[in-house]
């Protein structure tokens, strides 16, 4: 069967979410490298350019100083590194306004030609209102970490991500609503499926932010045991599954071990289709990146691929929603 060229604004939407999956990528590169705290001020306009003379790097640079990161972590570093870890959250920053961009004028452009239906309007907006939401957010993220402790905090890192997660959700949910057939209605297992793997992604920013896979390296058991022995240190009870290191990572494996026998049930007994075969092998794989990270105490390479392997999985699990078959992809139409 003859696959029908993409149109305008099913390109459009898969450039957009193509550079917010980099973007995810970008995102876990930053933080790793811990450059997210270089650059001490929002500028969503005049920052655009980078220091450019030597001048401008030792403004930046004594900028840095005045704060937790450099007194406490990075005393007594050169402008080298400081300018290595600058440029990172730099190009982070950038890559947001280059997102900004690639999605406002082609939607200022469909505006003004009428090829956006009401519904597309409306849906545009509200990915718009997320992006700009994001944006903030992301500042907000950081200024947690510019006051006592250089450490962003873990609940406003979960939420910087899952904005990210949920504006890519919207864009290819706004993508499948441009296929010329009708979509198929999901199961209820494959939408438990989708839903622990949500879960799984939440609960990995909170390992992020609480540098929970630093500690209980091994797996299956953590400590020779399945359950932590420090998991319900804190009062009440209930704060240790947001704040207790220990219970957070117990409770990431669960999720994801959970998710993967799902989608392999999904697979053999309610959605026999190969694109759910591709998501059930992907995410095989991520809890095998998961798991390498865990092993080798989260080195910058492999924590990059399990986040942005993640969100890989994440959207084949959104096509695996509404298409059972490749066919339907490319059936887009203008």
């Amino acid at each position: 069967m003859r696959k029908l060229p993409l149109s305008p604004l099913a390109l459009w939407l898969l450039s957009t979410g193509l550079l917010i999956w980099g973007m995810i990528v970008l995102g876990g590169v930053t933080r790793l490298t811990h450059s997210g705290l270089s650059i001490v001020e929002w500028k969503p306009i005049t920052g655009v350019l980078p220091p450019l003379t030597d001048l401008d790097w030792q403004a930046a640079f004594a900028d840095y100083q005045q704060y937790p990161e450099y007194k406490l972590v990075n005393r007594g570093m050169s402008l080298g590194d400081f300018q290595f870890i600058y440029l990172m959250e730099y190009t982070h920053r950038l890559l947001g306004r280059l997102i900004g961009l690639v999605f406002i004028i082609p939607l200022i452009i469909f505006w003004m030609r009428g090829r956006l239906s009401p519904f597309l309007k409306k849906r545009s907006m509200v990915i718009l209102s997320l992006g700009l939401a994001q944006g903030i957010m992301g500042w907000y993220m950081v200024k947690s970490g510019l006051v006592k402790d250089p450490v962003v905090s873990p609940y406003r890192l979960t939420a910087h991500l899952a904005l990210a997660f949920l504006i890519l959700g919207l864009i290819l949910w706004t993508l499948f609503d441009l296929q010329d057939r009708p979509r198929k209605t999901p199961s209820p297992f494959i939408l438990l499926t989708f839903g622990l793997q949500i879960l799984t992604i939440l609960y990995g920013g909170l390992v992020a932010g609480l540098k929970a896979g630093l500690i209980y390296n091994t797996f299956p058991l953590m400590g020779g045991k399945v359950f932590p022995a420090e998991a319900m240190f804190y009062s009440p009870l209930w704060i240790n599954f947001f704040k207790n290191p220990a219970l957070v990572q117990w409770c990431h494996r669960l999720l994801a071990v959970s998710s993967l026998i799902a989608v392999w049930i999904c697979y053999c007994r309610f959605e026999k289709s190969r694109l759910t075969l591709l998501w059930a092998l992907a995410l095989s794989l991520q809890v095998i990146f998961g798991i390498l990270t865990l092993f080798y105490c989260v080195p910058i390479s492999l924590g990059v691929l399990h986040q942005g392997w993640g969100a890989v999985v994440f959207g084949l699990g959104c096509v695996s929603i509404f298409w059972n078959n490749f066919q339907n992809v490319c059936r887009l139409k203008s």
